[in-house]
């Protein structure tokens, strides 16, 4: 039995994957939310996927970490992936690659210290899994506005990245994003987008038979295959998606996502030409049933129903309990939004003007300085 546990909010991307391209893994998979996990005082043997963790709070990997250690001391049939300390979430991974030469561009936390980026630069959030939220920028000026309208929306900066940009654009004005996944010891291709965006989405790439033709030999031919295993071994991830781009044959990771989407599905935005869905077909089985195989191998064999005693340190369930008691859902800004549409262009030249200011109130607030 395979158990998938995630933040139950963040479920859908696996149900999906189980009702739709994943129907052949009924019974053999279940998906276990973590929010469960401290109410439990066992759990089935099997192999267990720890998806999303960079969405947990260090209170919650902590716990995690206890469930960790006792599954994988069960003994022989039990398999885990991910460990939730030593994987690397965004900041770490992007921080390590750079460190050990496996990317060209580094990260810097916002309430760190990033004055020695190579710019331009684009801000994002490091924890959850959004695009970016800026546009390129080129300068500190620039980057201290951005911030300061960072804050204005409701980000907070202790939240936030700068991330060096590295330019992979080919000759004719393209980018590529490539998508790979792994699960245990397989690497699986994915996906290859091109578009004219260098923050390129699904619904931002654009399908040509010339495009298909080169996502099919990538789906089937695994190029990057030995590149990959080592960034994955370098940031001790077991399971989840990378997401990179190509210059002179070298892998630019961006991210690798550790609760991804895996197949589009009901969410599909339907952009690929109905004539042109026959061109993907052979790629898009390929992976389905690389995947499928994959996860079927990292399940043990011989089907045991026997249960693993779960025990936490009573200080581990204390400060989980003090986390949930102290959290503050975040505040809604569209309403107020919409009501000061209409006076934007009076605010919006004084915002241009504060954000600069209102960015190195709050940094120097977080500075440790001046603690």
């Amino acid at each position: 039995m395979i158990h998938f546990v995630v933040p139950r909010d963040t479920a859908f991307g696996i149900e999906d994957y189980l009702a739709l391209w994943g129907a052949g893994l009924a019974g053999r998979m279940e998906v276990l939310p973590y929010e469960d996990l401290p109410n439990r005082t066992s759990l089935p043997a099997g192999a267990y996927i720890l998806s999303a963790l960079d969405q947990l709070e260090p209170e919650g990997r902590r716990l995690l970490g206890e469930v960790y250690e006792q599954l994988t001391g069960a003994g022989q049939g039990m398999r885990v992936l991910n460990h939730p300390e030593k994987t690397l979430r965004r900041y770490d991974l992007l921080e390590e690659l750079y460190r050990v030469g496996l990317n060209r561009h580094r990260a810097a936390r916002v309430v760190g210290e990033f004055s020695g980026l190579r710019y331009p630069v684009f801000l994002r959030e490091e924890h959850r899994h959004t695009s970016a939220a800026t546009g390129l920028l080129n300068s500190p000026p620039e980057l201290e506005a951005e911030l300061g309208r960072a804050l204005v929306r409701g980000l907070r900066l202790e939240d936030l990245l700068v991330v060096e940009f590295y330019e992979t654009v080919d000759s004719k004005g393209y980018y590529r994003k490539y998508s790979a996944f792994i699960v245990g010891a397989e690497i699986i291709p994915r996906s290859l987008n091109h578009g004219r965006s260098w923050a390129l989405k699904h619904s931002g790439t654009d399908f040509t038979r010339e495009m298909l033709d080169e996502e099919r030999i990538y789906v089937l031919g695994n190029p990057h295959e030995d590149q990959l295993r080592r960034i994955f071994a370098a940031g001790q991830v077991e399971y989840g998606r990378i997401d990179y781009s190509v210059r002179d044959g070298v892998v630019e990771t961006w991210e690798i996502n550790l609760n991804p989407t895996i197949g589009r599905g009901r969410h599909s935005t339907g952009k690929i030409p109905a004539a042109m869905q026959p061109f993907r077909e052979e790629a898009r089985n390929r992976f389905k049933d690389r995947f499928q195989a994959a996860l079927e191998a990292i399940d043990p064999p011989g089907g045991s129903t026997a249960m693993i005693p779960i025990r936490y340190r009573p200080e581990t369930l204390q400060a989980l309990g003090r986390m949930a008691r102290e959290r503050h859902p975040a505040p809604r800004f569209e309403r107020v939004k919409a009501l000061l549409r209409p006076l934007r262009p009076i605010l919006d030249p004084i915002l241009r003007a504060v954000s600069p200011l209102l960015s190195k109130v709050a940094r120097r607030k977080h500075d440790p300085r001046n603690r």
